[in-house]
């Protein structure tokens, strides 16, 4: 019998998802662990390259949203092309400006490998490492805790948890010992070649497009890693008349290259990764089973269009992190399946509109609809590619006393400058944290501030500009209950005690004046 290990919460899969859970847990005070079944960080191809304007106000509230902006470019410029005709230039950058309620615009690009590097050493501040060549192989539970088996390279190690959260990937191990269906289809007569490669003599400043024709015939993009001083490279294939495909080698990207872009004094050298991938879209029914929760890859995968794999998966940990928290100090067992009813209408509308914007890229002209995308994200064939209008309205954890406010519980918390008792500030600064946030807008100047709460941060807001009062629809004045994940969970002109403290009790926070 191995030796009896334990941990609150056992995270499986060191990729973005689980990272993300993983300092949520740890910035709320929760034991967890994150094990990971490849033995080493090593560069993991050139997926999930597009940090969006949701998911970096994500890393605003964890604290690692100036490295992303660092290490990554912001609304890079995009060339379409006919051959070697420069075809169109597109700058997105005035198109995403930032405003005072979304100081966030645009499209980070971003290598995954080193958004996984900063979330990693983001977690490591809170003492938490990435447990490597660790395996999961079975998992048993019962009503009070989750027992799991894992192989590594001394042997093999039972794991006792609260709870178990699979963010390992499309192929799921958690998913798989759960028994939960993974619903949906393979698109079966599309591949695509992806690989990293040095190229010389393109401008690194841009990013490069063809794919003027059908489906399968001619698409290609060459994507700048500045980062690590390379590219990503994407092109569409056919099958032979037998079925085969190209191979994702050096040679055949040269002659993708040469045959739909022809650039002169172009040479593509040094390839350090390639893969074949076809379009997956498929998602589960349920996001629970007891105490083993999916998130990411492993509970949703979709065409890569519009970007929205990585970005949802995030979103997805945000939103579970503190509900687990909560759990964990005596909330409702309700509040988890909170979870899965906030999040699973999400993930069916991102399948649904990356399908749709894989159809339209892809079948003819899907260049210029690419320049498009970048240069509005909040309308891109009806879809919202920014992440910003994601709302939980109508849902179980949000409550509207009354109309005092334009802005609804359950919609998105915007930013804003703002002045408190203790100076200037922003909202987001007042958010950042693990902590929930009850917001008293007044005109009252001479107020004081009132003593924050274990779990609830008070604050009296004063808005000499008209910013927040804009953003979230005041008229008077207002009492809002901001979600430590940047969510609203109640509105009010003036929240009753009553009212406040029974709200907050499903949270285990226990609210009185003080």
């Amino acid at each position: 019998m191995p030796k009896i290990e334990s941990t609150d919460v056992l995270v499986l899969g060191a990729g973005p998802v689980g990272l993300a859970l993983a300092i949520g847990l740890a910035r709320s005070g929760v034991n967890c662990r994150v094990i990971e079944r490849d033995a080493d960080f090593r560069d993991r191809g050139v997926r999930g390259k597009g940090v969006n304007p949701r998911t970096l106000e994500v890393f605003d509230d964890l604290g690692i949203v100036d490295e992303i902006y660092a290490r990554g470019d912001l609304n890079l410029k995009i060339r379409t092309y006919e051959g070697s005709r420069l075809v169109h230039e597109v700058d997105p950058g005035p198109a995403n400006t930032p405003t005072p309620d979304r100081p966030h615009a645009g499209v980070v690009l971003l290598a995954q490998h080193h958004t996984e590097a900063v979330l990693r050493d983001r977690l490591a501040g809170y003492g938490v490492k990435v447990e490597l060549a660790t395996e999961l192989t079975g998992y048993t539970q019962d009503d009070d805790e989750v027992l799991a088996t894992v192989r590594r390279g001394d042997g093999t190690a039972a794991i006792r948890a609260r709870y178990l959260v699979g963010c390992d990937g499309g192929r799921s191990a958690v998913r798989k010992l759960t028994g939960i269906p993974f619903l949906g289809e393979t698109w079966e007569e599309e591949r695509f070649l992806m690989g990293s490669m040095y190229i010389d003599g393109l401008d690194p400043d841009a990013l490069h497009v063809w794919n003027h024709h059908q489906l399968g015939a001619g698409a290609l993009a060459l994507v700048p890693m500045r980062q690590d001083g390379q590219w990503a490279v994407h092109a569409s294939v056919s099958p032979d008349e037998h079925g085969g495909l190209p191979a994702a080698s050096l040679d055949n990207f040269r002659q993708l290259f040469a045959e739909r872009a022809g650039l002169p004094g172009v040479r593509l050298h040094g390839l350090t990764w390639s893969s074949v991938w076809r379009p997956t879209v498929r998602m589960v029914e349920r996001y629970r089973s007891g105490r083993v929760f999916l998130a990411g890859d492993a509970a949703h995968c979709h065409s890569a269009a519009g970007g929205q794999g990585m970005n949802t998966g995030i979103q997805d940990a945000h939103n579970l992190s503190w509900k687990l928290a909560a759990a964990l100090r005596g909330a409702p067992d309700a509040l988890l399946d909170s979870y899965q009813a906030e999040r699973v209408p999400v993930a069916r509308a991102v399948l649904a509109a990356s399908s749709a914007q894989h159809r339209a890229l892809f079948a003819g002209g899907g260049a210029q609809k690419l320049a498009d995308q970048f240069m509005n994200l909040t309308n891109t064939g009806g879809a919202d590619l920014t992440g910003l209008s994601i709302s939980y309205r109508g849902g179980p954890l949000g409550h509207d006393l009354d109309s005092a406010t334009g802005i609804r519980a359950g919609d998105r918390a915007p930013d804003a400058p703002c002045l408190t008792p203790d100076g200037p500030t922003r909202l987001f600064d007042l958010f950042r944290g693990p902590h929930f946030t009850l917001l008293t807008f007044t005109e009252a100047t001479d107020r004081p501030a009132p003593a924050p709460l274990p779990g609830l941060r008070r604050a009296t807001v004063h808005d000499p500009d008209g910013h927040a009062r804009h953003a979230y629809g005041l008229t008077g004045d207002a009492t809002v209950l901001v979600r430590p994940d940047g969510y609203i969970s109640l509105t009010a002109a003036s929240a009753p005690a009553p009212d406040l403290t029974t709200h907050l009790r499903q949270f285990a926070i226990t609210a009185h004046d003080n």
